[in-house]
């Protein structure tokens, strides 16, 4: 890190699995260029032993083929422990499903969006306070491009959230709910190629909803999406 940090302690905190490109830690440990410990927690791991392991600055939680409307006791744990930790000074991001996980924890909801699935390559539009925020002071522009896969989204958002960023099929793109505690809708780990697997995977699917799938393939791109989680990483460290 700069100014004579040396690199925070992050810990990623897995809530479901995937086949694709290794599972989701790799993709954090891929867009951050090292090795994360990591709690399994949708198989029943608790955060207590890895934080006193780990003692991390920065806390990242993963998306999931699960949905936090499932409210599963574990969920509901884990949820309630971030907020609580995040309460006690370290740096908490949740991603898509911990995302939603937070938002539901702090007294939001979490809905099948009516707008339907959001997938691939999406533009979302950076709110004043977005604009300002560490998570994205990197942009420099209202609009970024993001990697998208979600069909749940957090509705309405809890009172007292700060909005980030949006977009038309889901308000809630972004939020922060305290100083160390924020969330992002979309994948800031996923990658071009990664993104064209995700959407060949569910091929069948998309195209029984009316997608045209080559065409969803060919808006992939790559983006500069990855740019928040070292800029959470920066935060992290200076907390």
């Amino acid at each position: 890190m700069q100014n004579g940090l040396s690199t925070p302690r992050l810990l990623v905190v897995q809530t479901g699995t995937t086949a694709l490109h290794g599972d989701y830690p790799r993709w954090f440990e891929r867009a951050l260029g090292r090795e994360l410990p990591v709690v399994r927690a949708h198989q029943g791991e608790r955060l207590g032993p890895a934080l006193d392991r780990v003692r991390p600055h920065g806390i990242i939680v993963t998306g999931s083929p699960l949905s936090v409307m499932e409210e599963a006791p574990w969920m509901l744990q884990l949820g309630a422990d971030l907020l609580r930790i995040g309460a006690r000074g370290t740096q908490v991001l949740g991603v898509c499903f911990g995302h939603q996980l937070l938002g539901k924890v702090a007294g939001g909801a979490v809905v099948q969006n009516p707008r339907g699935r959001e997938i691939g390559t999406v533009r979302v539009r950076l709110t004043d306070a977005g604009l300002k925020d560490p998570l994205f002071a990197w942009a420099g522009t209202p609009e970024i491009h993001v990697q998208a896969t979600h069909m749940d989204a957090v509705d309405p958002p809890p009172a007292g959230a700060v909005l980030l960023a949006s977009n038309e099929n889901c308000a809630a793109q972004a939020f922060r709910l305290s100083e160390t505690v924020a969330g992002v809708q979309f994948h800031p780990e996923l990658w071009a190629e990664a993104m064209r697997d995700l959407i060949l995977s569910r091929r069948e699917k998309l195209a029984v909803e009316g997608w045209d799938v080559e065409a969803l393939l060919g808006e992939v791109r790559e983006v500069d999406a990855g740019a928040i989680l070292h800029a959470f990483a920066s935060q992290a460290a200076h907390s």
